[in-house]
């Protein structure tokens, strides 16, 4: 029985009843070294004598072997690999070296949420791992995946782990162990093997600071001797050492090989190789060590920890070394060869070609952190110059796909200070720039000094200068993006086609945002049947009105990339639909592809993905949501200030305006917009589309009383949206003129507004417009003439579910005499998690289709089409379907 625990274990216990009931959960348990946590786990197991457990321990040895973790975890249950779906089974049976392939990480996270929830098929199912901090990271994700999507499954995940580091857990409810209350700690020590004398406890009390283990391990000698300001480990530390130094020398040996390796019956061979006669007998007698079921554990990690650190630099040589040769199977090469690896004593080609392989097999298995690790050790163990600028390069690779930006940088100062070959110190240039890009703290100069170097080949000026022309129009320098769009375009004449496509369509969104609308569309017209390039090129495809070819690509390239499980390109094809949608006023569907563009965006740690923030801004500044919509547009303005782009601050700004317009708050529209278009007016842009926020300011300003203000904007403005022929912006603009026309000449622009915008597909835009028309007529004493525009104004804005313009359009026809009946929408209370599955079932998808597509489990799947039957009472997914056409 656990001492002093009961809070700790309520929540165990509620975690364990809660899965019972079929409502998921996860806990982590959080604390210092001995403080308790591993034995609040096994509790856990205690309780769980209904339910299968599956259960892991992190070691340290072994994080550097992708999902070696995750097998442990799985070796009961991988029976059950063919009941899941077959893609996923084959990439988690690759992963886990069962079978040949080549698995996407992602796919393997699907993977491990259907095995698991597999495996709760027969009973409920706890998942138990303990040090989590030691996990490899190829497991820990893959398990944080599956435990951020169990909703509706009888599963509890129990983890524990020390306080440190942001780990992939971090986003589960904690449990905070700390140390036991003095009372609790002075029955603990009561319940020692051996006694403690009276006279001792107080010494021993203070120096356990309530720590359990060193309560029930510290000896009372050494009591004493510790100051007040010792830490938890280092108690523990002192615990232990002693017994360690009363050991012999060969069972410190055969410590050493069990603290090096945890696989008992390597650590036997080696022992015999080192002739070591029953090396971990005495330590098992001692209490350090407990072999059983073919596993060996130490008494505790810091046993383990204080083993290995303590030990000469020779013995832990000699120890790898031995470890090494008795890992002779060809399953083993990868545990051979870090063993070889922390046994060299300087450089060593043939461990750094080893390493390499191992490295090689890990990014196989989609384990790249751990290739990245390899790589790196590869390379400073390599002998020759060329070799390790080489290793380098592929180290720092592996970190940019995992986003570790810092290593990418020190790694690349490394391999540039080594590389000679000028077309790899290109490449080193180009992969540094893609990671840094997207912050503030670089330019374009190293780009265009690689650029300039004779040696370059065409396809490598033309990728270098991609980022160049990019890293300038985002920063809304048109003029520079345009003068290196000319030699983008030279170059790509040389390069092959997936490049040259991809120059030709940053070199056109160059001329776009500069304003020679005819030769971005020259060169983007031909590009349209590549469907990679509209989706690249997404909001360029927007300003020009090409709608029904980019609507054709998001699908296609979302059926693709939903099919391969590539989340990168699903997340931005989300984040363009999010904004497209967003457009032209179909507000449910825009908040399900932002909302899912940003949950994937966090699984992914791209920070690009923020632009789908601005989008999910947007729907709700139409909704009147006050508090959503500030929070996201500053979580989208505060990424792209800190990358320097320009666009996605712009479009967080639009929305913080349009809420407060919609809220009759022009000041703080003013207010918020001003800053956006001082920085407009001195840039080069003069793509309108770019700049969409512009006639929300101009409305400000009229709404202010600040007239001479929003007509210098708008002679600005309206000569580029003619200029550019955009439907959108010149009704806009049409909008602004008619709230600025004297009293006798206001018709006129409002209706050239209203005829542009009714054969569009901006929804809002035309009510927007029709409202302000309205709003005039009714001022000037027309309130027939105003119930003709404000009665589809309110139509328009209530369908779209915008209710702070809807209750102004009704608010205005009231004062016309009027009489207005709010009708409630249906379906304006989902989540965009039930939009996006009712959306799938419409299109007659079944729940494990529509699981797979969006990395669910059946069960969540259908838990969320109870909620949406429930809430929009009905019965059926043919009603749902109807609801969702």
């Amino acid at each position: 029985m656990l001492v002093g625990r009961e809070a700790e274990l309520r929540r165990v216990t509620a975690l364990l009843d809660e899965a019972r009931r079929g409502r998921s959960g996860t806990l982590l348990v959080v604390g210092d070294p001995g403080v308790g946590k591993t034995a609040l786990l096994e509790e856990g197991r205690a309780l769980a004598t209904d339910m299968r457990v599956l259960d892991v321990i992190g070691v340290e040895s072994e994080s550097e072997l992708p999902f070696a973790s995750l097998h442990a975890l799985f070796r009961p249950v991988l029976d059950l690999l063919p009941r899941i779906p077959t893609v996923q089974a084959r990439a988690l049976a690759a992963a886990l070296a069962l079978e040949e392939g080549e698995p996407d990480v992602l796919t393997v996270g699907a993977g491990t949420l259907s095995l698991l929830v597999e495996a709760t098929a027969e009973s409920p199912v706890l998942v138990v791992v303990d040090d989590a901090h030691w996990l490899d990271r190829a497991s820990a994700e893959a398990l944080a995946f599956a435990a951020r999507r169990l909703i509706g499954e009888e599963l509890a995940m129990l983890a524990a782990l020390r306080p440190g580091p942001a780990s992939t857990f971090d986003v589960f409810p904690r449990l905070e162990v700390g140390p036991l209350a003095p009372g609790d700690s002075r029955r603990l020590l009561r319940q020692r093997s051996e006694p403690v004398p009276v006279a001792e406890e107080s010494r021993l009390l203070a120096a356990a600071a309530g720590n359990p283990l060193a309560l029930l391990e510290l000896p009372a000698t050494l009591a004493q001797e510790l100051p007040a300001t010792t830490t938890s480990h280092e108690r523990l530390e002192k615990a232990f050492a002693a017994r360690l130094d009363a050991l012999p020398r060969q069972a410190r040996l055969g410590l050493l090989l069990a603290a090096a390796e945890p696989d008992p019956a390597t650590v036997r061979r080696a022992a015999e190789h080192q002739e070591l006669s029953d090396p971990l007998g005495d330590a098992e007698a001692a209490g350090l060590i407990r072999i059983g079921n073919g596993t060996l554990t130490f008494r505790h990690p810091v046993v383990r920890s204080l083993v290995y650190a303590t030990a000469a630099s020779a013995d832990r040589a000699a120890a790898h070394r031995t470890l090494a040769a008795a890992l002779t199977d060809e399953v083993d090469a990868d545990r051979r060869a870090w063993h070889l690896a922390a046994a060299a004593e300087g450089p060593d080609e043939t461990i750094a070609a080893l390493l390499e392989q191992t490295a090689e097999r890990a990014i196989a298995r989609g384990g790249r952190a751990a290739a990245a690790r390899g790589l790196e050790r590869a390379a400073h163990l390599s002998p020759g110059r060329a070799d390790r600028a080489r290793r380098l390069v592929a180290a720092l690779e592996s970190h940019r796909v995992i986003g570790n930006r810092a290593k990418v940088l020190s790694l690349a100062d490394e391999a540039l200070a080594l590389e000679e070959d000028h077309l790899r110190r290109a490449d080193i240039v180009f992969r540094v720039f893609d990671v840094t890009a997207w912050t503030a703290r670089v330019d374009d100069s190293a780009l265009l000094a690689a650029v300039d170097d004779p040696e370059l080949d065409d396809e490598r000026r033309v990728k270098l200068l991609i980022l160049a022309v990019a890293w300038r129009a985002d920063r809304w320098d048109a003029e520079g993006a345009g003068d290196l769009s000319r030699r983008l375009e030279h170059h790509a004449e040389g390069s092959g086609p997936h490049w040259a496509d991809r120059a030709r369509a940053q070199a056109a969104i160059a001329y776009l945002l500069a304003g020679d609308r005819d030769r971005a569309v020259r060169l983007l017209r031909p590009l349209a049947q590549n469907h990679a390039i509209p989706t690249m090129a997404g909001f360029e495809w927007m300003s020009l009105e090409w709608f029904d070819e980019l609507r054709m690509s998001l699908e296609r390239t979302l059926r693709e990339a939903r099919s391969r499980g590539d989340l990168r390109r699903i997340a931005w094809n989300r984040v363009l639909g999010a904004h497209l949608e967003l457009r032209h006023g179909r507000l449910s569907a825009a908040e399900a592809a932002a909302a899912e563009a940003l949950q994937l965006g966090e699984i992914l740690g791209d920070p690009k993905v923020d632009v789908a923030a601005a989008a999910l801004a947007g729907v709700q500044a139409w909704r009147g949501q006050a508090a959503a919509c500030t929070t996201n547009a500053r979580l989208a303005a505060a990424s792209a200030r800190n990358a320097r782009d320009r666009f996605p601050e712009g479009l967080a700004g639009e929305a913080v305006a349009l809420l407060a317009m919609g809220l009759g708050q022009p000041d703080e529209a003013v207010a918020e917009l001003e800053p956006l278009a001082s920085a407009w007016l001195a840039s080069s842009v003069a793509d309108p589309a770019h700049v969409p926020f512009v006639p929300e300011l101009v409305e400000a300003y009229v709404q202010t009383d600040a007239a001479n203000e929003a007509r210098r904007l708008l002679e600005r403005f309206q000569p580029l949206a003619d200029a550019a022929g955009n439907i959108w912006m010149r009704g806009a603009c049409a909008r602004c003129a008619g709230l600025l026309a004297p009293a006798d000449a206001f018709d006129a622009p409002f209706a050239s507004a209203i005829a542009l915008l009714d054969r569009s597909p901006y929804a809002l835009d035309l009510a927007r417009a029709r409202l302000a028309y309205g709003e005039r007529l009714r001022r000037a004493g027309r309130r027939r003439d105003a119930r003709v525009q404000l009665r589809p104004a309110h139509d328009l804005f209530a369908a779209a579910g915008a209710t702070p313009w809807q209750e102004r359009a009704a608010a205005e026809l009231r004062a016309t005499g009027e009489r207005v009946v709010e009708v409630a929408r249906p379906h304006a209370d989902l989540t965009p998690q039930e939009l996006n599955i009712s959306r799938l079932v419409a299109e007659g998808k079944t729940n494990k289709e529509i699981a797979a597509a969006l990395y669910l489990s059946p069960k969540t799947i259908e838990y969320h089409l109870g909620n949406t039957f429930r809430k929009l009472d009905i019965h059926s997914r043919a009603e749902l379907a109807r609801i969702v056409s």
